[in-house]
């Protein structure tokens, strides 16, 4: 049977303007890279499937958005995969940029080292009434045996892909309010994703536990 998983995740703005391009790249990379502090162990290289979205906008009133919706299956002895979303608006007037990162990763037994990573970075910086927005949600699912979803239930994932890449070009993040309509329309259908899987691993009698982990940042134009 799947376990529950958590319902809500506070949310975060971030104001400080002096946060650029660089320190946030810097950031995304070195959860891409799967690094971690040095504890004298030696960690086994590998450890699943990375999702790192990073968006940039920097023409006066332009609207950059991507989106990406990822699933992976990871075995082994090492579960590093990390899910990134970087948005970054700068030395423009009036422009906006979304980045939304979905990851679901499905892990087999039970590895010796589990250090998963999801970051959001949203920044606006040298730029005037601009607005970015980041979104990172991760549904970590470990299992006693493989999960092999239905080809119905693969049909429903990209249909909910689709609708996850609509609704994040659908809403400007110019405003909090905007940012908030965002969130909960993305969390909707995030939500969704997780239904599916549980009722997946029910259906085919996995034993199953189910973690989400969510990250959002804003920074809106009229913060």
């Amino acid at each position: 049977m799947s376990k529950p998983y958590p319902a809500f995740t506070p949310i975060r703005f971030a104001t400080d303007m002096h946060r650029g391009l660089i320190p946030a790249l810097l950031i995304a990379l070195l959860f891409a890279s799967g690094a971690s502090a040095d504890t004298g162990t030696t960690v086994p290289q590998g450890g699943g499937a990375n999702n790192v979205v990073i968006v940039q906008s920097s023409d006066d009133g332009a609207t950059a958005v991507r989106a990406n919706t990822q699933i992976s299956q990871v075995g082994g002895p090492t579960v590093a995969s990390s899910n990134i979303a970087a948005a970054l608006a700068s030395t423009c007037t009036g422009c906006h940029s979304t980045s939304v990162a979905v990851q679901v990763v499905f892990v087999t037994g039970a590895p010796q080292f589990f250090t998963p990573g999801n970051s959001a970075s949203a920044v606006n910086a040298g730029c005037t009434g601009c607005g970015s927005f980041a979104y990172a949600w991760q549904l970590l699912v470990q299992a006693d045996k493989p999960l092999n979803l239905s080809p119905e239930a693969h049909e429903q994932i990209q249909a909910l892909k689709q609708e996850i890449a609509d609704t994040a070009a659908s809403i400007v993040p110019d405003t909090i309010d905007d940012d908030l309509l965002l969130k909960s329309e993305l969390d909707a259908l995030t939500s969704q994703l997780a239904d599916l899987v549980n009722t997946q691993a029910e259906q085919a009698g996995v034993d199953a536990t189910t973690t989400v982990q969510e990250h959002v940042r804003q920074d809106p134009a009229d913060s």
